[in-house]
């Protein structure tokens, strides 16, 4: 029963309550006094037909974070802009999971505090749209101009990421007077949803924009994605997905 762990189970028995009937048959005074806890009292009001837990729709984030620790030391923004391009996407994407948008985008970078022997650097800078929005493309290029403001040359950044704030129901939508048009931002609704379901059919990064592809050597080499870039020294094996990681016995 929710809410209910070894100790206070064994003080419920010795009170003879032994089963979810026998606790919910009581008075709320009594589990109130009883027990002085708010989530004992918030299970017996469950039990008798009381909504008290939150559910998904009133639990949704504040504001959604996207960060990684790079693959190595990144010098050059080029680089840079294309994690962030996909850390950004991300967002959006949690975004549109959770039927909301966000006002603000926000982007950081750091370099390796565990390097004494290398410049340290740390800032953080957001930007306001004008229109919130949850749309991949307005959510990439906030984030990058904010990138573009924040880097500094001569520094070897290890860690970046993106939050997106003022977050709010994705309708009804406020829009402001001077920016894009009612049909632009439908014609962006409609883009991620395509691009959403046919990566969610045929697997993550099937379709990306191009600001998510990374380049191998300076622009010469098939562009590589967001999967292949990250650093996995410690990522889990996926033995019920993936033939390679087949647990074997021998």
């Amino acid at each position: 029963m929710w809410g209910i762990g070894r100790r206070y189970a064994a003080k419920l028995n010795a009170l003879g309550v032994n089963t979810a009937y026998d606790f919910a048959q009581h008075h709320k005074d009594w589990v109130r006094v009883t027990f002085n806890n708010i989530n004992i009292v918030r299970t017996w009001q469950e039990l008798n037909g009381e909504d008290v837990v939150p559910n998904e729709e009133l639990a949704k984030k504040k504001s959604i974070c996207t960060s990684r620790s790079f693959n190595g030391m990144i010098c050059d923004f080029d680089t840079l802009s294309t994690h962030i391009a996909n850390y950004a996407t991300r967002c959006a994407e949690k975004l549109r999971k959770q039927d909301t948008v966000a006002s603000i985008v926000g982007v950081f970078l750091s370099t390796n505090p565990f390097r004494e022997d290398l410049l340290q650097y740390w800032n953080f800078q957001e930007a306001r749209l004008i229109t919130p929005s949850n749309s991949t493309i307005p959510i990439v290029q906030a984030a990058t101009e904010v990138l573009r403001q924040i880097f500094r040359e001569g520094y070897q950044y290890k860690r970046g990421g993106v939050i997106v704030n003022g977050i709010s129901p994705s309708m009804p939508l406020q829009q402001d007077l001077f920016d894009v048009d009612a049909g632009k931002i439908q014609k962006l609704r409609r883009l991620d949803a395509v691009i959403d379901k046919i990566n969610k059919i045929n697997g993550t990064e099937t379709i990306v924009i191009a600001a998510q592809q990374y380049t191998k050597e300076r622009g010469r080499g098939k562009a590589d994605v967001f999967a292949n870039a990250m650093k996995q020294d410690h990522k889990s094996k996926n033995p019920t997905t993936r033939w390679s990681d087949i647990i074997r016995l021998k």
